[in-house]
């Protein structure tokens, strides 16, 4: 953690103290942090992540006397300006041990993925040279670049977004004789094999800085996400705890466990989400007993509040877990799929100056603009919804010469392909960033409809093997009941006299008696 976010979290912390202290005593009595927890969500958000545990059991009315008892070291029934700033520094050390654990391993995991690219980079490199130098001299004369960057489409997919400036720019005539001066540093009329990879060594360089900086971005998303899954599993938990203890009484019995997994709606739904087998199975019937003893450490008979935290901290585990698993397989298919994207814009957007550039002059005046926005569909097309205003305001008369000044950096009254090659960059990068911010999107209402079919799912297997549970019951009690007819009948037929004997005979009576009647033929 940097010195300005400790700083950060440190004024964040003083500034909790003061919205709870709501009299400005400059002491937290009892009534000022109940009051807060349950009004102030910046409160409330604060201490579920500050990393010391009674800070945050604040939050849990259950555990907030216990909780008020450790952090009053002054025992004088409040908790001073002191004796926060104590809790909060044992809660920043234990996050600083957290954040740099997570630090190092995030690096030894990017250091690995970058040694792995930058060795198919470089491949990927020599493959390509290869490629264009198709008479095999070990060097790349005009002729073969000007054929392999108009036909060869594994040179051209290479080039297009490769890092290097001057390689991208062999894919665009106009730009091509710069792009050779610039690279032929020998000055001998063709590239060598030393002066590509001197351009290669630029591009991977590149590479690997915009991979850094991806990442930069993905932890700070990935710290957001999981500190505000945290936030809501964390108080669904306590919510949770406080729907089922009844009586209050900071303990939940097996009576109040099962009548709340038959019929609150809210404590079912987070027990089946909440990643902790042993809280899941109060869900499951045959499973519970077993359940209640895994999680009633000191053998009560109930589990209390420091029983059901240990619970909870597990299950969250289990769920950031999970969440870090479905995180890196994202971030991996979103890289995939950005840079395909990246290079079909650039190759787009390269495609459109061209087309524009009638005259070939490499220089896009006015009176091309004005003709190509006007009836190119193509060019039209790309810059409706290209990711950056002053290319789009060229589609609009009104807006036209304010956008032709803001592209045009050197003011010579042309957009030349560097001054098009910027305003490009910044059109994907826009276009990037809109992809991230709809894949997050969409990645939340994914989130909840898993969460929504699960819940389902698990709820109809449960109650399908309750149902045939029941069916079995309900069978071995018929057989039951059956075995049992069956033996009476064994017990009359023992009782019946022998073929012929006249024994207990009614024959000489109007009637017969009932058990001569079942077993006569």
């Amino acid at each position: 953690m940097s010195t300005r976010h400790r700083r950060y979290r440190a004024q964040a912390a003083k500034q909790v103290f003061l919205l709870i202290d709501k009299d400005n005593s400059g002491t937290l009595d009892k009534g000022e942090i109940i009051k807060a927890v349950k009004e102030d969500e910046k409160v409330k958000s604060f201490l579920a992540t500050c990393g010391e545990p009674n800070l945050e059991f604040l939050t849990h009315p259950a555990r907030l006397h216990k909780a008020l008892e450790v952090l009053d070291t002054s025992k004088d029934g409040e908790v001073d300006m002191e004796e926060w700033e104590e809790a909060i520094n044992r809660g920043l050390a234990k996050r600083l041990a957290q954040l740099a654990a997570e630090r190092e391993r995030r690096e030894r995991a990017a250091e690995k993925a970058d040694a792995e690219f930058s060795v198919e980079f470089l491949n990927a490199a020599r493959k390509c040279f290869e490629m264009i130098d198709v008479d095999e001299s070990g060097t790349l004369e005009k002729a073969e670049i000007v054929e392999a960057v108009t036909s060869n489409k594994k040179v051209i997919s290479f080039l297009v977004n490769c890092g290097n400036k001057n390689l991208q720019f062999l894919l665009v005539p106009v730009r091509l004789e710069a792009a050779l001066t610039a690279m032929d540093t020998d000055r001998d009329g063709h590239i060598d094999i030393d002066e590509w990879e001197t351009c290669i060594e630029d591009a991977l360089k590149n590479k690997l800085a915009a991979r850094a900086a991806k990442r930069e971005l993905d932890a700070k998303n990935a710290a957001k996400e999981i500190e505000e899954f945290t936030n809501e599993f964390l108080s669904a938990a306590r919510r949770c705890f406080e729907l089922i203890d009844k009586d209050g009484g900071g303990t939940l019995s097996t009576a109040e466990i099962v009548e709340a997994v038959k019929s609150d709606a809210e404590v079912i739904d987070f027990l089946k989400n909440c990643g902790e087998e042993n809280l899941q199975f109060r869900l499951h019937p045959p499973r519970l007993k077993k359940a209640l003893a895994v999680l009633d450490e000191d053998k009560s008979g109930e589990i209390d509040v420091e029983e059901w935290e240990t619970a909870i901290q597990k299950g969250l585990a289990h769920r950031l877990e999970q969440l870090s698993i479905e995180r890196q397989r994202r971030d991996r298919a979103n890289a995939r799929a950005d840079e395909e994207f990246s290079a079909e814009f650039l190759s787009a957007a390269r495609a459109v100056f061209l087309m524009i550039d009638k005259d070939d002059s490499g220089f896009l005046d006015k009176e091309e603009i004005v003709t190509a926005v006007r009836a190119d569909k193509e060019v039209i097309d790309f810059l409706t919804n290209c990711g950056n205003k002053n290319l789009q305001y060229l589609l609009v008369p009104s807006r036209l010469e304010a956008a032709l000044a803001q592209l045009d950096s050197d003011r010579d009254g042309e957009i030349d392909c560097n001054e098009w090659e910027d305003a490009i960059e910044t059109a994907l990068r826009n276009k990037l960033a809109q992809r991230a911010k709809a894949r997050e999107a969409q990645a939340k209402a994914a989130a909840k409809e898993i969460a929504k079919f699960t819940s389902e799912f698990l709820n109809a297997a449960r109650q399908c093997f309750i149902m045939s549970a029941r069916g079995v019951r309900h069978s071995t009690s018929n057989l039951r009941a059956s075995r049992r007819r069956r033996g009476s009948y064994a017990v009359d037929a023992s009782r019946r006299p022998p073929p012929g004997s006249r024994a207990g005979s009614t024959r000489t009576t109007p009637g017969r008696s009932k058990s001569r009647r079942l077993f006569e033929p």
